[in-house]
């Protein structure tokens, strides 16, 4: 399957002001073990700490003459635009080129270092920096747990990156401060009028980290990291691409959640949810922030949290350790402390359980419709799914699967945690993948069946036990009973249960592939080469800005 794992990261120059906007307000950050081709994160804590090092002169000299190479093209492709009856404004075009040469910057950069930058230490500093504020907030929010925080906190980056994406300013509302929802709105309103918006292509988080936290009388403060990967594109109002960054690329971002003294965390899910966190009626809000039915303020922190800053990071590749969880030191043994608490727990039916998700999930994402899996996929994997199935929708694309065959499924790993226990299972399997357009002509891929190996982890939360009940497995809900009807953030439509959040049964959180593209090459950057980096990248796209519009005014009948 083509859910390879690109994910989307800072929205910048490109996305029509909108990135700008997004990157002049802040920062955040958070922890947990990566992606893969469509899931979410196992959720893990640890600072992040890079040794330093400078980067080499032959970075520079490479980007000198990407821009020259990218500017000899650009006056060829000059000559032919004269023929052309829609082409982007002299603005437009060197916001797009800047945003270009930045990631050409950043390649450049890349490449010169190599990897001299150091990994993250392990989830040990967690214990020793983070943990005694998360504690107190805890001690302050008895409900406050960081895991659901983490996995809320990925639902709102997938919602307000979604919103930003189709211009939408009403749908990010809910979720940012009002400084930044006005630079953000500005920026949207910008995009709309140039006839342009944003796509990131395939967009999936690989990893999410917390980077700080502060708890005072004021209130409190967690900063989130996310390691991103994505193919950003820049579509008109014809769906035809203005820019593109040609491949999927590694990106960063850190999100400032903040809330004040005294708010705690909301029964009702509050804003992910689509639930005023006040009143819990479903969620309208006026243009000030405030809930239409309770007329409580939602978006001045005093009742959920909202993000308060988000800037561009580098793509820092947290490895895999978890201070929220401990690994089993084998299977065997995983599975019996499994029984131990859950003597129901069976591995054969665990998995005929697999199998079922499996095959479910693979049938709704070739048919872009995942109502008939949606009971299987956390929050999180769904809203990577539904973001990655939108792209291909927009683009005209369909992921086709054919002759699809499970050989085996063997747990590799079992991770028991403070809030979720995770199994981790590979699944070996074969078939025809490939992508058709529109008209049904392959455009990727071809009918020949192939083997292919996943790691599919699921998560249920601890304490939960087997139950004979009929649940998801037979198409009900395992609370009330009633056929499978699902809201976006995996509650039924009947009672209200939270059906996915592995409260009643395991559900995936985490999809790995051995994906092998350009954004999973090299290591993470020293502080001195991502300097070196964005330096690059800014002298590069503002030589190009500077070129496309020195050239512009000279010849204006180009773009027109």
């Amino acid at each position: 399957m083509r859910r390879a794992a690109r994910a989307g990261a800072a929205v910048s120059a490109a996305l029509s002001g909108v990135g700008d906007a997004l990157a002049r307000a802040g920062g955040g950050g958070h922890g947990g073990g990566g992606g893969g081709s469509s899931g979410g994160g196992h959720f893990g804590g640890g600072h992040s700490f890079h040794g330093g090092a400078s980067g080499g002169s032959g970075g520079f000299i490479a980007l000198l003459i990407i821009v020259l190479l990218i500017y000899m093209f650009y006056r060829r492709s000059q000559r032919g635009s004269l023929a052309t009856s829609a082409n982007p404004s002299p603005t437009a075009q060197a916001a797009v080129m800047s945003v270009l040469g930045a990631t050409l910057g950043q390649r450049a950069a890349s490449a010169a270092t190599g990897s001299m930058g150091q990994r993250p230490l392990p989830a040990a500093v967690f214990a020793t920096t983070l943990r005694p504020t998360i504690d107190r907030i805890r001690a302050q929010d008895p409900g406050f747990e960081l895991e659901v925080f983490l996995q809320r906190a990925e639902m709102a980056f997938f919602l307000v990156k979604r919103g930003i994406q189709q211009n939408d300013a009403a749908a990010v509302r809910p979720f940012l401060s009002d400084a930044v929802f006005e630079q953000v709105a500005r920026g949207i309103a910008a995009s709309a009028a140039q006839h342009r918006h944003a796509l990131l292509e395939s967009l999936n988080v690989r990893a999410v980290h917390m980077q700080d936290a502060q708890c005072d009388e004021a209130g409190q403060r967690l900063q989130v990291h996310f390691d991103l990967v994505y193919r950003a594109k820049v579509l008109d109002d014809a769906n035809q691409v203005v820019a593109d960054e040609q491949a999927d690329q590694r990106h960063g971002e850190r999100w400032t959640f903040t809330r004040k003294a005294g708010a705690v965390t909301p029964a009702n899910g509050g804003v992910t949810a689509a639930r005023c966190p006040a009143c819990g009626a479903e969620l309208r809000l006026n243009l000030d922030g405030t809930c239409a039915h309770c007329r409580a303020s939602v978006t001045n922190g005093t009742v959920d949290w909202i993000v308060a800053g988000v800037e561009q990071a580098p793509f820092l590749g947290y490895p895999n350790d978890s201070a929220l969880a401990v690994a089993a030191p084998s299977v065997g043994q995983g599975i019996a402390a499994l029984q131990a608490a859950d003597p129901g727990f069976s591995p054969d039916a665990f998995r005929v359980r697999v199998r079922t998700a499996f095959v479910a999930l693979q049938d709704a994402w070739c048919k872009q419709n995942l109502d008939a899996g949606r009971a299987f996929l956390s929050p999180g994997a769904y809203f990577t799914w539904r973001a990655q199935l939108e792209t291909l929708a927009l683009e005209g694309r369909r992921n086709v699967m054919e002759q699809i065959s499970v050989q085996h499924i063997e747990p590799v790993l079992i991770v028991h945690g403070r809030v979720f226990d995770d199994i981790t299972v590979r699944i070996s399997a074969s078939a025809a993948d490939f992508e058709v357009d529109k008209d049904n002509r392959i455009v990727f891929g071809d009918r020949m069946v192939r083997p292919f190996v996943e790691d599919w982890t699921f998560q249920r939360s601890v304490g939960v036990a087997t139950s004979q009940k009929p649940g998801t497995l037979e198409n009900t809900c395992p609370n009330c009973g009633a056929p499978i009807a699902l809201t976006q953030i995996g509650e039924c439509r009947y009672c209200k249960a939270a059906v996915t959040s592995g409260k009643f049964d395991w559900v995936v959180s985490r999809i790995a592939q051995d994906d092998v593209f350009g954004a999973d090459a090299g290591s993470p950057q020293n502080p001195g080469a991502q300097i070196a980096l964005q330096v690059g990248g800014a002298i590069v796209g503002g030589l190009l800005a500077s070129l496309l519009s020195n050239n512009s005014s000279g010849r204006p009948n180009d773009w027109n």
